[in-house]
């Protein structure tokens, strides 16, 4: 009695999970399917996605470069002649005018030259009149008048060298501009090779610069230049091209270029650095916003709209620019990209779009 109760109550048991294993089949096999009408029924509706129809901007390439500036003019002056200082006429940092004294030596010698071939010239002169006079007359030769005005050309011009000579003894400004510092004082006995002064014309400033072979043919003399001083990067300064070098150096593959900016209130000095930057015109690309690119292992892409199917296309990123990016793919002026909405979109996915402009 007691197996025969054992066994039933087992079978019992059996049929109970059986049972039950009937009942979890069929619910899972329930959910299932309600939840492959659901996924059906999103596949057959179109995804929202926001779009922009593709634009192309130039690509603005920025090339910077550091600058070594230099007088407008510039001059280091020495003495034609040898001979002692007998005045110095200027302080540093003092503004000239052209045809100003910097300098005198002592002239007493060449002044007593002066006076001898004038009173010389005056001599030859009176020969010349009294001869015309005579020759006429047959009371002289025509070949000692000829002599005689032979005579007073050769001492006209020893009396323009004697000046000439005299005027050697005075150091003048060659230009308008500053002077600088002197090591010369009254009394210094000076050569041809002593170095009087410098002189630098500081109205306008020239910088010099290397501009990459690339860019050469791409500047022309009169283009315009922002720039900077190091000393001060805060303040934009506007120059020119002043001018152009011939050749492209060989060993760095650069143009020398000279640029030119107004210095009205003299606060540039020469040989100030300066952050030169140049603007150059790139080729075309469409431009797009930031969020419409995305990434993976093969590289950037973003998602074209055609037929209001999308499709995936990779493109290289060429530069980013206040929430936009330059990029260079297969794309045309017109054609449509998903901007917001991109993510879990699918190649040949159908959707449904609306201006990315109005939404914003």
């Amino acid at each position: 009695m007691v197996c025969a109760a054992m066994r039933l109550s087992l079978q019992i048991s059996i049929v109970i999970g059986l049972t039950a294993l009937l009942a979890g089949s069929y619910w899972l096999l329930d959910d299932n399917g309600k939840a492959s009408a659901g996924k059906s029924s999103r596949q057959a509706t179109a995804t929202l996605v926001l779009t922009e129809t593709v634009k192309f901007a130039e690509d603005q390439l920025l090339i910077r470069a550091i600058g070594t500036g230099e007088a407008l003019k510039s001059a280091s002056i020495y003495p034609s002649v040898a001979g002692e200082v007998e005045g110095v006429n200027f302080v540093a940092g003092q503004r000239v005018q052209m045809g100003d004294v910097l300098v005198r030596l002592d002239a007493k010698h060449q002044q007593l030259a002066v006076k001898l071939a004038d009173v010389a010239l005056k001599e030859t002169a009176r020969q010349v009149r009294r001869l015309e006079r005579l020759a006429p007359t047959g009371a002289a030769s025509v070949a000692r008048l000829q002599t005689a005005q032979a005579e007073h050309a050769s001492a006209r011009l020893r009396l323009d060298q004697a000046r000439a000579s005299l005027n050697d003894r005075t150091v003048y400004a060659p230009f308008d501009g500053v002077v600088g510092l002197t090591d010369i004082e009254r009394g210094d006995r000076v050569s041809n090779q002593t170095l009087i002064v410098t002189l630098d014309d500081r109205s306008s400033i020239l910088v010099n610069f290397n501009l990459p072979e690339e860019f050469a043919a791409r500047l022309t003399v009169g283009d315009l230049i922002t720039m900077a001083a190091w000393t001060d990067h805060d303040t934009e300064l506007q120059g020119m091209v002043h001018s152009l070098g011939t050749r492209i150096d060989r060993v760095t593959r650069t143009l020398r270029v000279k640029a030119v900016i107004p210095n009205p209130e003299d606060r540039i000095r020469p040989g100030s650095s300066f952050d030169v930057r140049l603007a150059f015109k790139g080729r075309r690309y469409a431009t797009i916003p930031e969020v419409a690119v995305l990434w993976s292992r093969d590289g950037a892409y973003l998602w074209r709209v055609t037929n209001n199917k999308v499709e995936k296309i990779f493109v290289g990123i060429v530069r980013r620019d206040k929430g936009r990016i330059l990029v260079d793919g297969p794309l045309k002026v017109g054609e449509t990209i998903v901007v917001e909405g991109v993510q879990g979109l699918r190649p040949g996915q159908l959707i449904k779009t609306e201006p990315f402009e109005s939404a914003s």
